[in-house]
């Protein structure tokens, strides 16, 4: 039997849903003392995280880190198009300070920074990996020129890996 690469990434994606759910469900049982009981304060504090970390420029600061690696001021700047020099340095220090990212300056002359992920950004930037994939594959972000086929046996060794 033969699958298409649609099938295929919709079985993959489902998968990961479903690990990511059962990986949530046991941190939560494992941190439960240091979780908040009511509903209402864990969706204030997530709300709190989610506003703070991504707010506007902020994802796509940390998007641009994670696919160009170290960048300096100047072409992070030209990746962000639209974004001003004085809100990009806003938004480098407020990542900076939440340890997302880190500021290296360089000894050249005239002094130039370079601004790359930290542990910490690289691991919210590598869990957001597949969220981006999952949209870019739904909105069509992908180019299908023709059906692609896997045979079974590849399909199967998937599902059991």
């Amino acid at each position: 039997m033969q699958y298409t690469l649609q099938d295929i990434l919709d079985k993959r994606f489902r998968e990961l849903r479903e690990a990511i759910a059962a990986w949530s469900k046991e941190t939560v049982a494992v941190a439960r003392p240091f979780i908040p009981h009511k509903p209402s304060e864990a969706a204030e504090l997530n709300l709190m995280l989610v506003t703070t970390i991504f707010s506007k420029w902020s994802i796509e600061i940390l998007t641009v880190l994670y696919t160009l690696k170290p960048i300096g001021f100047e072409g992070l700047r030209k990746s962000l198009k639209g974004i001003s020099s004085r809100v990009l340095s806003k938004k480098l220090k407020m990542l900076e300070d939440r340890g997302l990212i880190e500021r290296e300056v360089l000894n050249t002359r005239p002094p130039k920074v370079r601004y790359a992920l930290t542990e910490k950004g690289l691991t919210i930037s590598t869990l957001g990996e597949p969220v981006i994939l999952y949209l870019r594959f739904k909105e069509g972000l992908f180019l299908i020129r023709e059906p692609v086929t896997v045979p079974s046996e590849i399909f199967v060794r998937t599902r059991e890996a």
